[in-house]
């Protein structure tokens, strides 16, 4: 798929007479350097808010612990700690990876469009 698109670019490049052509020939990977820019800022935005949420809950843990006397009672609230991040940190790939499904689907469709608009304008 990917060498069809990039053969049908190379000759709409080579028919290019002028900036409009360019500018839409150029359009799609345009769209795709969007669509990567947005996962990425979506991706890192989850990442930093899951390391400041460990860093904040850790805090807490080990001020929580150092009070405690008991050590059943420690290891329980250790143990609690430790299923709760656990379960965070499972919701946080699972968020991750629904990005990334959607801006698979994303360029699928980006590139499925572009394939069928590069062989309109060449018929």
């Amino acid at each position: 798929m990917f060498t069809q698109l990039t053969e049908q670019f190379t000759t709409a490049m080579n028919s290019l007479n002028n900036a409009d052509q360019f500018s839409t020939a150029m359009k799609p990977f345009n769209s795709l350097v969007e669509i990567n820019t947005k996962t990425a800022e979506q991706l890192i935005k989850q990442q930093a808010e899951l390391i400041t949420t460990i860093m904040n809950d850790s805090v807490a843990q080990t001020k929580a612990l150092s009070e405690q006397k008991d050590l059943t009672a420690a290891i329980e609230a250790q143990k609690v700690f430790t299923e709760e991040l656990q379960a965070k940190v499972s919701a946080s790939a699972k968020k991750a990876y629904d990005v990334v499904t959607k801006t698979s689907e994303e360029v699928t469709t980006l590139v499925k469009d572009s394939i069928a608009e590069a062989t309109t304008a060449a018929k």
